[in-house]
């Protein structure tokens, strides 16, 4: 069964909108996770993003952003970037996960991390210039010599139909970010 994770836009001018959609998707189980992804939000902007989520819809969110509010909001994961300098939340006991962007990185941080993402696998749908740095055959030998398994998750271009061919590659994770909120957006 694929583990898929959701990832919000940077800005969406809605919130109530956005909250919803990000809900209902948790809740019908199509996504496992959704991370938070607001690299302009201050504290206080977070804080009020996340001040109407029930908790059982915050445990299943990880921020990328202000994440040493991660532990007070009881969020169940962090995201390390170079916006909070790699570093884990003092105290916080959730989900930690990190995005590599080669093969040698997912080597060194997938053991260390919950979960990792890789990408660029395709074209990203959200950020225009962001392409692909992968071949098939480069994915299909780091699969067979178990550098990307289960807690490595596809990410960048990837939609619904692109899944049978990360299967065929032996992804059995991906993360989305474009697809979702195109679909939304119809």
């Amino acid at each position: 069964m694929w583990r898929l994770i959701g990832i919000t836009l940077p800005h969406y001018e809605d919130s109530v909108k956005e909250k919803q959609i990000i809900t209902s998707l948790l809740q019908s189980n199509t996504i496992e996770y959704f991370h938070i992804r607001k690299p302009e939000f201050d504290k206080k902007q977070m804080l009020h993003w996340f001040e109407d989520l029930p908790l059982e819809i915050r445990k299943r969110l990880s921020v990328h952003d202000c994440t040493e509010l991660a532990k007070e909001l009881q969020i169940g994961g962090v995201h390390l970037n170079q916006r909070n300098n790699y570093e884990i939340p003092i105290g916080f006991q959730g989900r930690i996960s990190r995005s590599c962007h080669t093969l040698a990185e997912v080597r060194q941080w997938k053991t260390k991390c919950d979960y990792v993402f890789l990408s660029p696998i395709y074209n990203s749908i959200s950020k225009e210039g962001y392409e692909s740095r992968f071949s098939k055959t480069e994915l299909k030998k780091a699969v067979e010599q178990g550098v990307i398994d289960r807690n490595v998750f596809a990410l960048s271009g990837v939609n619904f139909e692109r899944l049978a061919e990360l299967k065929e590659i032996g992804f059995t994770s991906a993360a989305m970010l474009g697809c979702l909120w195109q679909e939304k957006e119809r």
